[in-house]
């Protein structure tokens, strides 16, 4: 078990997604500014097949190493020099995929350097992937957060360089994004090279308990991931890459939101795995609940200045992405739920409750994408998004209330002690405010 408390880890985490979002987003404003929408829509279609194959050919290993290395299922030398083999086959599976979905499904004659550059970027993603895993399984929240921010923080300094100072347009973004992931993607190795001692002795035993257990958290991810991305590929098809530029900018924005459910399920996961006896659904409920609302409150003031915000950061092209903003809100919203909630399942060893619920919800977003793209475009594709979403959340709340035996309405039983979780939090707040 830990020795900090829940709140100093979420905080380290949040602080760390906050920075990655603010340099995200600011990556986005210079993008939009300097490609402009059918520009930001090649970046888009460009790098969306890599970001697909390695939500595939993670196999899974992050949360696989999270539950067993906070288990302590093994060796924990031979299970990361485990972590590591595994990684060398991922990033071969994930380059020809990715080679293989180019072929078969981009439309758009990308030069062969570009597309190599986005193919090269896959094994470093996976490498800061796999040591974000292991430094969770350890508890050692520091490091991974570190990994996590710098890689958005260093392609904003590249980018501005190299878009904005050097003009290089589409090439110098993803010369960018590809410096900044090898640069991280060494980083985590020498971490993971001090810190454990690496063999390359294979041990199959722990292999294949990481690779079985992996696969389902592999599947659930890339359910997701294609619940997130299938649109822009589907839209790439049925409409224009200025359609994909302005749909692209307007989910972006949107997904920022779950920074503060994704921060909580990440601790949960950690915490969980490492048998965190406090963590049971009593805590983790009125946590929900919480962070909903917080979510809520921020939706609804994005939902009311986006249609300012938008033209004034991104510029006027891109005033339509604002509607496409607030279509997407609620499905963005209920999703929260859902991150919050995984974290504590997932924790538990449990990732193939994700794949079965959300399997269903991703055929009737690839159904309603089909039928909605073609009339109305990328609103047309986030009203597909706030089904699927709403769907896929209300089967995983149903599960998790069945799961600990209390009613489906309970999310909405809203009360004055739920507030008592960010206690930690005010007190801190309070106590620098005084001094």
């Amino acid at each position: 078990m830990a020795k900090r408390g829940f709140f100093r880890d979420f905080m380290g985490v949040l602080n760390s997604n906050i920075v990655s979002l603010v340099s995200a987003l600011l990556l986005v404003v210079l993008l939009t500014r300097f490609l402009g929408t059918e520009g930001y829509g090649a970046y888009n279609a460009l790098i969306v097949i890599p970001l697909i194959a390695v939500s595939l050919t993670h196999l899974g290993i992050r949360g696989a190493s999270i539950y067993l290395l906070g288990n302590k299922k093994y060796d924990e030398n031979q299970l990361v020099s485990s972590v590591v083999i595994i990684l060398i086959g991922a990033s071969v599976a994930g380059i020809l995929l990715s080679i293989a979905g180019f072929y078969f499904f981009s439309k758009q004659a990308f030069d062969y350097l570009l597309i190599g550059m986005v193919l090269f970027v896959i094994p470093l993603r996976l490498t800061t992937v796999y040591a974000g895993g292991i430094f969770y399984g350890k508890d050692e929240m520091k490091k991974a957060n570190e990994l996590n921010w710098m890689i958005n923080l260093i392609n904003l300094a590249l980018a501005a360089v190299l878009v904005w100072w050097l003009e290089q347009g589409l090439t110098g973004a993803v010369v960018a994004s590809l410096v900044a992931h090898l640069y991280v993607a060494v980083v985590a190795l020498r971490m993971l090279a001090g810190q454990f001692k690496l063999r390359w002795k294979i041990h199959a035993h722990i292999i294949k308990h990481l690779l079985k257990l992996g696969i389902l958290f592999s599947m659930s991810f890339f359910v997701l991931q294609l619940n997130y991305k299938i649109d822009i590929l589907l839209l790439e098809q049925l409409s224009t890459l200025e359609e994909v530029g302005l749909y692209s900018l307007a989910t972006q924005i949107a997904e920022q939101l779950w920074q503060i459910p994704l921060a909580v399920s990440i601790v949960l996961f950690s915490r969980t795995a490492n048998n965190d006896v406090k963590l049971g659904h009593e805590t983790v409920l009125p946590l929900t609940r919480v962070v909903l609302l917080l979510v809520v409150v921020i939706a609804i003031g994005l939902f009311v200045l986006s249609p300012w915000i938008i033209p004034l950061f991104f510029g006027k092209a891109f005033t339509s992405s604002s509607f496409m903003l607030q279509i997407i809100l609620p499905g963005i919203v209920i999703m929260s739920v859902f991150r919050v909630l995984s974290g504590q399942i997932a924790g538990l060893g449990k990732p193939q409750v994700t794949l079965y619920i959300f399997i269903p919800a991703l055929f009737i977003n690839i159904l309603l994408n089909y039928l909605w793209i073609p009339a109305y475009g990328g609103n047309g594709a986030a009203l597909a998004s706030d089904a699927s979403y709403i769907l896929g959340v209300s089967g995983y709340w149903v599960y998790y209330a069945r799961l600990n035996h209390f009613s489906i309405l309970e999310i909405f039983r809203f009360k004055k002690s739920d507030f008592n979780v960010i206690t930690p939090i005010t007190k801190k707040i309070t106590s620098r405010w005084k001094k």
